[in-house]
């Protein structure tokens, strides 16, 4: 399947970032390995550090349409079946991933506005379940998945022996455990 010029302008973008650091690579080295020009650059993304970020809309969109399709009652169980979906999409392209994260880590400006991405994540999921949820269940629900999530996605990150999916399920224990105290 042929790639899209924003998939080549991402691939070339990891590629150099990781050699090179995230403030040494510039967006014409990132357009020429991608075999493009720096005018097809900024015709996809306004500047360099959008690359990483614009997946976001389909990343939530995915979240939601697995909570959407999701038959438990329990707002809880609903987020974290969305969360199990995304870990196996991560889990098949852990390579690219792990190398994403690594960069968004190594610079304060990326990571802030990782955050701010996830933050928002978290309201789109919220605002879904206050369709049948009350407000307080709606944010407890995705804040608490989203915590559960994050533990297994830091260990998946540090550990190439797991899935993200299996240490998810780890969390998912280890969460229940914590409740039985």
């Amino acid at each position: 399947m042929k790639k899209t010029s924003q998939e080549k302008l991402y691939e070339a973008a990891l590629e150099l970032i990781t050699a090179q650091g995230y403030e040494n690579t510039t967006v014409l080295q990132i357009a020429t390995k991608a075999g493009l020009t720096e005018r097809t650059f900024f015709r996809k993304f306004k500047n360099k550090a959008d690359i990483f970020f614009a997946g976001g809309e389909q990343y939530s969109q995915m979240l939601l349409t697995k909570m959407k399709e999701s038959k438990a009652s329990n707002p809880l169980d609903i987020v974290l079946e969305s969360y199990f979906y995304a870990a196996d999409f991560f889990d098949e392209h852990r390579e690219r991933t792990v190398k994403r994260q690594k960069i968004i880590a190594s610079h304060p400006d990326l990571e802030e506005r990782e955050l701010l991405k996830q933050s928002k994540i978290e309201e789109l999921l919220v605002e879904y379940l206050l369709t049948t949820y009350g407000e307080r269940n709606a944010r407890l629900a995705v804040r608490l998945a989203r915590a559960v999530y994050s533990v297994a996605w830091e260990e998946w990150l540090e550990n190439d022996d797991d899935s993200l999916h299996h240490l998810l399920e780890k969390a998912i224990a280890d969460f229940n455990e914590l409740k039985n105290y």
